[in-house]
This record gives structure tokens, C-alpha cells and sequence, in this order.
């Protein structure tokens, strides 16, 4: 379904991103339109083709240690990327911890409009037994503004990404994760441009501040934001899997297994990276700025070709 309410994006670079809670005004021909694309996807494709690449069949097998519903990968791809988050530090050979166009020391996105409060730090990127911990914490944080001149920051988090060991053009992208459920907390899962130029953008997960519901969202290159609901009952508690099926001409959505919202318009014809992080909204209560989004582990399966 097509959000019109507050537009919320992430950002890969100063330049872009996030522009903030804006509201997205759409004309009824369009908004007829691109909701008729998507409620067509919600319909599971039958057939298996090239660029047909829908993973129907549930593997509950997999990451026992989850016990989530997990999906098969497209017949015939292969596990181009795997990360098990095994030891007790976080692997700096496959992840980076900050954008790429930031120290890897500190950082945090300029590009949201000053609606992100935390500065990202390494320390808070923890691993112990299989998963990596992305921890809020309140307390005074040195860290820069947009110009480079020093600022301190209320609160510190974690993010992870990819870049720029692990980018990929086309890819079945699957999380398993738990997710913190709470007010002042905008944890995400998102694949940005390589190039890093925005948009593109593919957002597997984002839950906003208080908002009732989870959401998907395709950034296009060009043309309006697309996006759908994520159930909310249960997501606040035990672990679930977020899944992305990209391919040439289509991008389909899951969450535990069940079909979101597919789409074949504006898909993305470059490469991009994988990215997760857990954003702070809000320091105005005692409470706030204080949660920690748990990674069990994130899948790349690429085609053969």
C-alpha cells in the first residue's frame, strides 16, 4: 500500500537523505495506479522464471536457534554473503561502522534533518553468542556537526554496514533479528547506492519512534515512494525475518515468510550495500535513547550467472 502520510528516508550521505517527516501529496490517477501495481504483487507468482524469483516455500529448518519461518533462496542461487556474528568482536574485515563517508571512529546521519540524535560509536556494536547487539545508551557522546565543528551528543548507538567489502547488484537479502519495539528508538535495515548517491533506496524494515506499524519502502531513482505495512502484533518480541527478493525487474517484500508487497517500477539497476542501525528520535525523557536491536544474521544469495 502506498503511504501518504509522513515521508521518512535514509540518507547515505550529506548531500541526501531522510528529508525529514514530510507529507507526500500524490494525485488520484497516480496514487490509483501505483496502488494497483502493488495490490496486483500481493497475488504469489506461480510460475518460476528467470526474473521470477519468489520464494514460496517455507524452510523452517534453518537457524533452529531462532526458531523463525525462514525462505528458501531461488532455485539455483548461491550464498554470495553470510554473516554468523560467531567470537565475541564484530568482524571489521566484513563490517564497517559508520557510512562511507564518515570516520569509522564516529558518526551519524546529517541528512535526516537533524530528526536522528545519536552519535554512532563502535563500542556499541557488541557480539556475543551468535549475535551482534546494537546498543542505545544514553550519556554525553563528543562527536561533530554537518560543518565538522565538535557537538555532543545525548545518546550513542550502533550501525553496521557492508561497505565496501560486500556490495551486489541483484540478491535475496534475509534478516533475522529482534527488533526494539519502543518510542524514541527508528531501528532499520536498508540497502543504499554504492555510488553513494541517493536515492536509490531499498528499505527491508523501519519502525519509526511510537508508530503503530513497521513499513517497507522502495526510493526510487525517480517517480514516488512506494511502501507497505509490516504486522505489528508480535514483532515486538522474539526474533523474525526480514526478506528482500531483488531482481532486474522486480523486488518483493517478506516478513516472516509472508508476502508484503511486490512491485516491477522504479526497481534499481545498480549496486548498492546492506545497512543496519538503530537511530534515536527523541531525548526528552528519562527513557528514552535506551534499547538494543539484536542481529542473529544476515544472507546475501546471489544468481550463478
Amino acid at each position: 500500500m502506498l503511504e501518504e502520510e509522513q515521508e521518512r528516508r535514509h540518507g547515505p550521505t550529506r548531500r541526501t537523505g531522510r528529508t525529514g517527516r514530510k507529507s507526500a501529496i500524490i494525485t488520484m490517477s497516480v496514487a490509483v495506479a501505483a496502488v494497483a501495481v502493488i495490490v496486483s504483487g500481493l497475488l504469489m507468482r506461480a510460475n518460476a522464471g528467470t526474473d521470477q524469483t519468489t520464494a514460496d516455500k517455507l524452510d523452517n529448518t534453518a537457524d533452529k536457534t531462532a526458531t523463525v519461518a525462514t525462505l528458501e533462496p531461488p532455485a539455483g542461487w548461491k550464498l554470495a554473503f553470510n554473516s554468523s556474528f560467531s567470537g565475541s568482536k564484530l568482524k571489521t574485515s566484513t563490517w564497517a561502522t559508520c557510512y562511507p563517508w564518515a570516520a569509522q571512529s564516529g558518526c551519524t546521519n546529517f541528512g535526516n534533518d537533524g530528526e536522528e540524535k545519536e552519535w554512532y560509536m563502535p563500542a556499541q556494536d557488541k557480539v556475543k553468542d551468535g549475535v551482534l547487539d546494537l546498543v542505545a545508551k544514553r550519556g554525553a557522546t563528543s562527536g561533530t556537526n554537518a560543518s565538522g565543528k565538535q557537538k555532543e551528543y545525548e545518546c550513542r548507538s550502533g550501525m553496521v554496514t557492508t561497505f565496501p567489502g560486500f556490495k551486489f547488484k541483484y540478491g535475496f537479502v534475509q534478516v533475522t533479528a529482534k527488533i526494539p519495539f519502543k518510542k524514541s528508538l527508528w531501528p532499520a535495515f536498508w540497502l543504499a547506492a554504492s555510488n553513494e548517491k541517493w536515492p536509490p533506496e531499498i528499505d527491508l524494515m523501519e519502525h519509526w519512534d511510537a508508530d503503530i506499524d513497521a513499513r517497507v519502502y522502495l526510493h526510487p531513482d525517480s517517480g514516488i515512494r512506494q511502501g507497505g505495512t509490516v504486522p505489528t502484533p508480535g514483532l515486538s518480541s522474539g526474533w523474525h525475518t526480514f526478506t528482500v527478493d531483488w531482481t532486474k525487474t522486480r523486488i518483493t517484500w517478506y516478513y516472516d515468510g509472508k508476502q508484503l508487497l511486490t512491485t516491477k517500477v522504479g526497481v534499481p539497476q545498480q549496486s548498492m550495500y546492506f545497512i543496519a542501525n538503530l537511530a534515536v528520535t527523541s531525548t526528552s525523557a528519562s527513557s528514552s535513547c535506551t534499547g538494543t536491536l539484536q542481529i542473529k544474521s544476515v544472507k546475501v544469495w546471489q544468481p550463478k550467472s
